[in-house]
């Protein structure tokens, strides 16, 4: 394995201008609690899942943070293994960065939200409080709401009234939205960051009246006032008149903001270099757009979502970006946003996916699903192929039977929530994160049966590769995962039981923790731009 890089050397790094990435590999709310600023966390259990997307050119220098008790030597191993020459861990991890008198941050997508804290003030944008809206609401006053957030979140809660309208998208309804100058025009989201930015954005494009709803639906639940819950997400089609207008606008921000853009074929030029440079090609499209076809390579994060989420996809911010949609509009806007995040290499493609295929250029077409929330590529995991191979699969009706007969040991490695949703009766979750330390405990007998199992089998199986390398011998995976299992028609069960060891793989949002946590985090919120 590569040696490790000093608190000190990994400083000196991140100062530098050159290519590098930062990955922290611990687990989600391990990472939001305290993490050293600008890094990506890539939490252990997706590593093969994520690292050739986030850090496509394999001798990028990377160092690997965790909390000083190995996981990142492990990883580090893993990417070895795949040819990242590049890799090192953090040596003394996180805790030997403190040591030395390092600074760190706590939070969730702190860069963005500290940009949309910047632009709050930096721009002027106008707010409206909840219990303003409330009772504008309440009264008979016309008005009009739209939630920027994504349509999965709008689904879970929303305010009355509120129209589903991702940021990304308001661009195209810049004209519609325009033409009542009298009518209240709010913009919302759960928290703060995108309202700001959709309200931000309207405001660049002319559309002076839009306001941000400060402290959004959190705002709303902490003053006690009613949300809508489970409401449909039906995003409104633009106007054939405001979607001109909105290609009129992006043509004159990227002259007045000399945001510069590619052709085709520049394009298909900066994806042939991409072996030894950085590229993230971003469609900002919707996910349904992005799942009826995308140009290869590409990572689907709609707009609003690649400015509030933009970490968990620039792990390189030395590297070039490419922004496109259908036409111009929506990739022209991401890039505006992109390049005053100060992301420097920030591209849109001329034409979008529109003038791609004019080319005569090849498009995916294999309906990948994109949920519109996380960023989303398609490619095998890192060495699933190879794990596959290593260790044996079994069928669901198998695995029951080995439980049953011979008592193997069933460990779960999908995400918490999933388990929790349903799992195989007595069976025992285990983070991937931490299988190397628990599952001796756990299985201490290496020669008996173990099965891995989890949602479709890719975890899993990756799983039962580390446990075989381990002297696990009886090491197998469910293929097809409990999807598979749900199709024979086994049962599962749902509920807590089986746990085992501290829940951190997913990061809860404030307000699915309570009031004081949603106050919290809107305080820290606020402060990141004073």
């Amino acid at each position: 394995m590569a040696g490790t890089i000093s608190p000190e050397e990994l400083s000196t790094m991140m100062a530098g201008g050159g290519p590098h990435a930062v990955v922290d590999v611990r687990e989600p709310m391990e990472f939001n609690q305290e993490q050293i600023h600008c890094t990506t966390n890539l939490p252990r259990g997706w590593l093969e899942f994520r690292i050739a997307g986030l850090v496509p050119v394999k001798d990028t220098p990377l160092a690997i943070v965790d909390g000083g008790l190995g996981r990142a030597a492990r990883c580090a191993e893993t990417l070895e293994a795949h040819g990242y020459t590049g890799a090192a861990p953090l040596a003394g991890g996180l805790p030997a960065w403190k040591a030395a008198g390092l600074p760190t941050v706590g939070g969730t997508n702190v860069p963005s939200k500290e940009f949309g804290e910047r632009v709050l003030h930096e721009d002027g944008i106008p707010e409206i409080e909840a219990e303003e809206l409330h009772a504008l609401i309440e009264s008979d006053d016309s008005h009009r709401i739209f939630d920027s957030r994504t349509e999965a979140e709008y689904e879970r809660f929303a305010i009355p009234t509120g129209v589903s309208l991702p940021g990304g998208e308001l661009i195209l309804h810049a004209w519609d939205l325009d033409q009542d100058r009298t009518t209240p025009l709010i913009i919302n989201c759960a928290g703060r960051t995108r309202s700001i930015i959709g309200a931000g954005g309207l405001h660049r494009l002319g559309v002076k009246n839009a306001r941000a709803l400060r402290n959004g639906g959190m705002g709303f639940i902490l003053a006690g006032l009613p949300l809508a819950y489970g409401e449909r997400s039906e995003v409104p089609r633009p106007s054939d008149r405001s979607r001109a207008h909105g290609e009129e606008l992006s043509a004159r921000l990227a002259e007045e903001e000399g945001i510069p853009s590619v052709s085709p074929e520049e394009l298909l030029g900066l994806q042939e270099k991409s072996g030894n440079e950085t590229l993230y090609l971003l469609d900002v499209r919707l996910a349904p757009e992005f799942g009826r076809g995308h140009i290869p390579g590409a990572i689907s994060i709609p707009g609003g979502q690649a400015i509030q989420r933009t970490d968990e996809v620039a792990a390189v911010r030395a590297a070039a970006f490419v922004t496109y949609c259908d036409a111009n509009a929506r990739a022209t806007m991401t890039a505006y946003w992109l390049r005053r995040m100060g992301l420097e290499r920030v591209f849109f493609l001329e034409g979008g996916l529109a003038a791609w295929e004019a080319a005569g250029l090849p498009v995916d077409a294999s309906g990948l699903s994109a949920d519109g929330e996380s960023p989303s590529a398609g490619g095998e995991p890192l060495g699933l192929a190879a794990a596959r191979a290593a260790v044996r699969a079994i069928s669901p009706e198998e695995a029951r039977n080995l439980a049953e007969e011979e008592g193997a040991e069933i460990l779960d490695v999908d995400l918490s929530p999933s388990f929790r949703a349903g799992h195989v009766s007595g069976s025992r979750w285990v983070s991937r994160a931490w299988l190397e330390e628990r599952a001796p405990s756990l299985c201490p007998d290496r020669s008996r049966p173990v099965v891995l199992v989890c949602g479709n089998g890719a975890r899993s199986a990756l799983s039962a590769a580390t446990l075989a390398g381990m002297g696990y011998t009886g090491a197998a995976f469910v293929e097809g995962g409990k999807e598979a299992w749900r199709e024979d028609s086994l049962p599962l069960e749902e509920g807590d039981e089986g746990f085992e060891g501290p829940v951190l793989d997913v990061a809860l949002k404030p307000y699915d923790i309570g009031p004081s946590a949603m106050q919290d985090y809107l305080d820290w919120e606020e402060k990141l731009g004073k």
